[in-house]
């Protein structure tokens, strides 16, 4: 309730909201968002039905369709919001800077964290928004079986959490470059490597887990693989589809307990809080004066 409440008086939120959700635009770009997942979902369909002709008719065949048909389009919802989140935040702060607006902004009675958090919120609109039109897209897979309400659930929640965490990673280049183009495309090369570098680490450090012991049907899950967010989108699908969670082949199970997106999931948070923390922190005018006194 507090939270609902904070955002309805965050004038940032109320302002950015209706600069953003007003015109044929935004409808259009939902449409076309909605048309590309539907157009590749109905070819997958097609294909699926012509490579199995023999025993399409069959219930087996069709949750099979179902399922596939489930984790194609999850796979293609979860790449086309990590390509869109970083063009919606990265440009929040340095777009204020850019219009000479930012000082003016500092200067109400609105908080660094107001600012912040209101950017952040007014910027992931438009993201969620895709995310929520899209549910009825998914729903018709339930037509076909192999899909229950509680794993669209599981991978919708998913999808939020990654986008705050995306979007976060953005607000906070945003407030650290002054130009919009600089903090978009550093946004994305940062969203880029740490996607390769935390594969790349993680199957070096589970191979070296195999090389110590000779054979390792179970190893320990690197940490460095909690910070990517298409692995728990990994652990998400082949949780639903009963099988176990694999990375390079080897079955990968945490210490704790909780499933691999959970944990995912935590991770993603933390740090992305940590670094809307810092961004608060920087655009801070307190703050800044006094690293500049520091550096005089």
């Amino acid at each position: 309730m507090n939270l609902k409440m904070g955002i309805k008086r965050n004038p940032v939120i109320t302002s950015e909201m209706k600069i953003k959700m007003r015109g044929w635009r935004t409808a259009l770009a939902v449409a076309a968002y909605l048309a590309v997942l539907l157009f590749i979902g109905f070819l997958y369909y097609l294909t699926f039905i012509e490579s199995s002709y023999s025993y399409r008719n069959t219930v087996n065949a069709f949750q099979e369709m179902g399922i596939q048909l489930y984790s194609m389009l999850a796979v293609l919802q979860f790449s086309l919001l990590i390509l869109i989140t970083p063009a919606q935040t990265a440009g929040s702060i340095s777009g204020e800077r850019e219009k000479q607006t930012l000082d003016l902004l500092l200067s109400t009675k609105i908080s660094s964290f107001g600012i912040i958090f209101g950017k952040l919120i007014s910027s992931m609109s438009y993201v969620l928004l895709l995310i929520i039109t899209s549910i009825p897209l998914f729903s018709l897979i339930f037509l076909f079986g192999g899909v229950t309400p509680g794993d669209m659930i599981k991978l919708f929640l998913f999808y939020i959490i990654t986008v705050f965490s995306v979007g976060s990673i953005g607000i906070f280049f945003s407030t650290v470059f002054k130009r919009t183009v600089t903090s978009t495309v550093i946004t994305y090369i940062v969203i880029f490597f740490l996607g390769l570098i935390s594969v790349i680490l993680g199957i070096y450090m589970i191979q070296a887990q195999v090389r110590g012991t000779g054979h390792l049907t179970n190893p320990r899950i690197p940490f460095i693989l909690y910070i990517n967010p298409a692995v728990g989108l990994a652990d998400i699908l082949t949780a639903e589809q009963g099988g176990v969670s694999q990375f390079l082949g080897y079955n990968i199970g945490t210490q704790t307990g909780l499933d691999f997106w959970i944990i995912n999931s935590i991770v993603m948070m933390t740090i992305a809080a940590g670094l809307l923390y810092a961004g608060v922190k920087k655009i801070n005018p307190i703050h800044r004066k006094k690293k500049r006194k520091k550096q005089a």
